[in-house]
């Protein structure tokens, strides 16, 4: 099993099509998990957090039918999807406890592989378009600028916890996240860089406010190297506050049960549509009502107090690091969360999965420490 999902995960990096991905997920992974449903339901009872995200999955699925554009197919797309996911979270948590030491020498390579994909396509992108003012897509699956960058980011501050940790090779791994630096920064997603940010502020304290205004000053800088560029990144960003604010217009008559999961995401604003609202949060209120913002919040307060408590208990700042992360993304763009196999996956549901399973090990279990191994 632990061989599929690997495969699964680096398959983000080394295959060239996001459809080719999706079908690894759905035919070997998938069935996998689902041979393992007795081993997940003994490791996972009793478990809050996991049993949080079932509700939050349970209501909004539940939204499908009040839905005014309901369709059968529709529903049954969103409904395999969701389980899709479950079956992600459920198996990332069980293989991170169960697997320790190979997740341990996996979770230290992956950087690797990240870092090598980034330089990859910067190099690719670069001798196409021009340097630096062109906002780069990476190659491969994950080409969107934004969600790329939500993904690539998610291993940058795994390396710089590994450089951190493993002092015999910190030289290495600060250099992998330099790499990965540099393609979050090319590709200009400001969604990524503020959580990076925060991430970093985790994992280094003061220390990422330095960094933060140097990322932010040459973000700054490539922007200004292009004028034209300038002048629609200013206005995409100063868009999203009527694009929230038109999602809040809308709900008057929905607030507490909300449209329905199937309900058309786009939003008119400033004469334009934009295909979606910009902010999960706001896109569970409006698929969900209160109900589903009240769960999700829920599950993501329990998860950040979980992350804390693993924190002071073990001295582990990655799972909150990467849980902040992830909660940061999906403030700042995005929509709905439960969706086929992308880049949110890792960015969002693979943390949550993280904390989900160490918690109940918070007292000494051995879980994956990535320190590193002796030079």
């Amino acid at each position: 099993m632990l061989y599929i999902y690997s495969l699964f995960i680096a398959g983000y990096f080394l295959l060239p099509m996001a459809s080719g991905h999706r079908r690894v997920y759905y035919l070997l992974v998938f069935p996998a998990v689902l041979l393992l449903w007795r081993e997940l339901l003994r490791f996972y009872r009793g478990n809050l957090l996991l049993g949080l995200l079932l509700a939050y999955a349970a209501w909004m699925m539940l939204s499908l039918a009040w839905t005014a554009d309901f369709s059968a197919a529709g529903a049954g797309w969103q409904l395999w999807l969701s389980l899709n996911l479950l079956s992600f979270v459920a198996i990332s948590g069980y293989l991170w406890v169960n697997h320790a030491d190979r997740v341990d020498l996996y979770a230290r390579r992956l950087p690797w592989l990240a870092a090598a994909a980034a330089l990859v396509s910067i190099i690719a992108w670069y001798t196409q378009n021009p340097f630096p003012s062109s906002r780069m897509e990476p190659l491969g699956v994950m080409h969107h600028q934004n969600k790329a960058g939500a993904a690539y980011g998610l291993f940058l501050v795994l390396s710089v916890q590994l450089a951190i940790n493993d002092r015999p090779r910190r030289a290495t791994y600060s250099a992998l996240a330099l790499v990965l630096a540099a393609l979050v920064l090319l590709t200009q997603s400001r969604t990524a860089l503020a959580a990076v940010f925060a991430g970093l502020v985790v994992l280094l304290g003061w220390r990422a406010l330095v960094l933060g205004l140097v990322a932010g000053l040459v973000s700054w800088g490539l922007l200004a190297s292009n004028p034209a560029d300038w002048v629609a990144r200013m206005e995409s960003f100063s868009f999203r506050p009527g694009i929230w604010r038109q999602v809040l217009d809308d709900m008057p008559g929905h607030w507490l049960f909300g449209h329905g999961y199937l309900v058309d995401p786009h939003v008119r604003a400033y004469d334009q549509v934009f295909n979606h609202a910009h902010n999960s949060y706001l896109a569970t209120l409006r698929d969900g009502g209160l109900v589903g913002l009240v769960l999700l919040l829920a599950l993501l307060g329990t998860a950040l107090t979980q992350a804390l408590i693993l924190l002071r208990n073990r001295g582990e700042r990655l799972y909150l690091a990467l849980l902040l992360y992830g909660m940061t993304c999906i403030f700042m763009d995005f929509d709905r969360l439960f969706v086929h196999p992308k880049e949110m996956w890792l960015y969002l549901w693979l943390p949550l999965a993280l904390v989900a399973a160490a918690y109940p090990h918070r007292a000494g279990t051995a879980l994956p420490q990535l320190r590193g191994r002796p030079a």
